[in-house]
């Protein structure tokens, strides 16, 4: 989050959809830490699981509304029931297999639903009609050759990559052909307490806690990693900027830390459990067609001021330190 952005966000009302996943349930934290009145949005109203997290980390309770943004009149009567100002859209799938069997599952989770939410948002007159800021992946750029900046032309190799691509392009659409006031934020491997188990970092920690053999590639790739609660700041900004006259870019590639290899921050996992011992290196083969070097070029956000307020060891440390502290979610 930039030092020069002015957070006036204190009664606004901002909508956040997908409250009760990893990246919404921090979103809203964020959101009602700046002052803001939240609404949340899921498929679920209740969600004992998402409760548990908020509660571990501190957070508010959240009202959560269930709407299935899928079904477009439901969609649009949430928007004019509650007129937001802002929407922020976290709701999407995560599934993140190469079976050919779930690609329109994966697929749909994110461009079908963000496809419904787009048409309810440009049917509202301009005067009216919410910010809208998503999250976008960098595994939307997939395949594509370095350096990922956000000219580049996108060739994800799975179906959430894709979901997530097409998903961003019906908003930049919108913005193109209706004028709706939005950003993609797109981020790097975000990383955080209540990140689902199966995900690179929180699979790295069930492994160490429960002191279990951890299998991994040579891991020399070099990745680019977010903390969540630097995601959610930058994408609440991101809000924040779009609604302003001035013009704002509709897709930035979010800034991160530093590159580092896989195999670092695995280290970084398993010492701090001391757990280094269980580290199988090199058990893996590495993906076919993998590149070695994969991050989002940052650069225009960091010259619009867009910055992270975290450093990545002690990020981890909190990760850490939040599963080693609630088990319960690891199973």
């Amino acid at each position: 989050m930039s030092d020069t952005t002015p957070l006036a966000l204190t009664d606004r009302k901002i909508l956040v959809t997908g409250v009760q996943g990893f990246i919404g349930i921090h979103t809203a934290a964020a959101v009602h830490r700046m002052g803001a009145r939240l609404v949340g949005v899921d498929v679920v109203a209740q969600s004992q699981r998402a409760d548990r997290v908020r509660e571990s980390l501190g957070y508010p309770p959240v009202a959560v509304h269930a709407v299935d943004l899928r079904d477009a009149e439901a969609t649009v009567q949430i928007l004019r029931q509650m007129r937001p100002e802002m929407v922020i859209h976290c709701a999407g799938s995560i599934e993140r297999t190469d079976e050919s069997s779930s690609w329109n599952r994966a697929f749909e989770g994110n461009a079908a639903l963000t496809a419904s939410l787009v048409d309810a948002l440009v049917g509202f007159p301009e005067p009216e009609r919410p910010v809208l800021v998503m999250p976008g992946s960098q595994m939307e750029y997939g395949t594509a050759p370095m350096p990922w900046t956000e000219d580049r032309h996108c060739e994800p190799f799975n179906a959430y990559g894709a979901g997530k691509l097409a998903a961003a392009e019906s908003v930049l659409g919108a913005v193109r052909r209706d004028g709706l006031r939005a950003c993609v934020l797109r981020l790097p491997i975000v990383f955080g307490p209540g990140q689902p188990p199966s995900l690179f970092v929180p699979e790295l920690i069930g492994k160490a806690l429960l002191r279990e053999a951890i299998p991994m590639t040579a891991g020399d790739q070099r990745r680019a990693f977010l903390y969540v609660e630097d995601a959610a700041g930058l994408l609440v900004e991101a809000g924040i900027r779009a609604a302003q006259p001035a013009p704002f870019s509709p897709l930035l590639n979010a800034p991160a830390y530093p590159p580092m290899a896989i195999l670092d921050v695995a280290r970084m996992v398993a010492e701090s459990l001391d757990a280094a011992g269980l580290l199988r290196v090199g058990a893996l083969p590495r993906r076919a067609g993998e590149l070695l070097e994969a991050w989002p070029d940052a650069s225009l956000a960091r010259s619009l001021g867009f910055c992270t307020r975290n450093q990545p060891l002690e990020a981890i440390r909190r990760t850490v330190a939040w599963y080693e502290a609630n088990r319960w979610f690891l199973s």
